[in-house]
Order: structure tokens, then sequence, then C-alpha cells
């Protein structure tokens, strides 16, 4: 986990003093952090696969949030389905495309 802490201090007319001001950023520093939150981020690629009707439950079975998720879904003469995967499961998830002959590009 990477963090970064910066306080800026406006001079306001009462000198701190060099221990005084060391104590102030410290403790703003911590109050920052404590009152912040820790998200899970990902790193995805975007798949773009065009699938006929009767392999529309295939596509649908691929979904497995959060690794990959249905991001776009269009129905027209071709059906045009886009997800993102993540990064770690992105070979698996091409190779499983080509298992199931459906047919990708990586966007």
């Amino acid at each position: 986990m990477d963090a970064a802490v910066i306080v800026v201090r406006w001079y306001g007319g009462v000198k701190l003093g060099t221990g005084g001001l060391s104590r102030a950023y410290r403790e703003t520093a911590a109050e920052a952090l404590r009152a912040g939150s820790i998200d899970d981020r990902y790193v995805y690629q975007r798949f773009r696969i065009t699938v006929p009707f009767d392999q529309l439950g295939v596509v649908y079975r691929l979904i497995d949030a959060p690794h990959i998720v249905l991001a776009e879904e269009h129905f027209g003469e071709t059906n045009e389905f886009v997800f993102d995967v993540r990064l770690s499961r992105a070979e698996e998830f091409a190779k499983t495309l080509i298992e199931k002959r459906i047919e990708s590009s990586s966007a």
C-alpha cells in the first residue's frame, strides 16, 4: 500500500516554533490518515466480443465480478458485449473465448 500526505499551513499570526510546527504537521497528517478509507482498485483490460443469439447464455455465464465485469451490451444484427477483465485474468479469459469460439478483440 502506498500513501502520501501533504500538509500545508498558511501563516495565521501564531508562531509555533520548530517543535510546535512539527507536532502540528504530524497530528494533522495522522488525523487525515485516520479519517480516510481503504479502497481496492483493480486494473482491467477491455474485451469486445461479438456473439450469435444461440450463445448468449454462454456469454452471461462468463461474468464473475469483480474479476470479469459486463460493461456494455448491444443487441441487433450482431450482438456485441464489452467486458472489463482484471489484468491477472485476461489471458485466461482470452483462452476461454477461443475455446468457446467467440469472436473477440481487445479494446
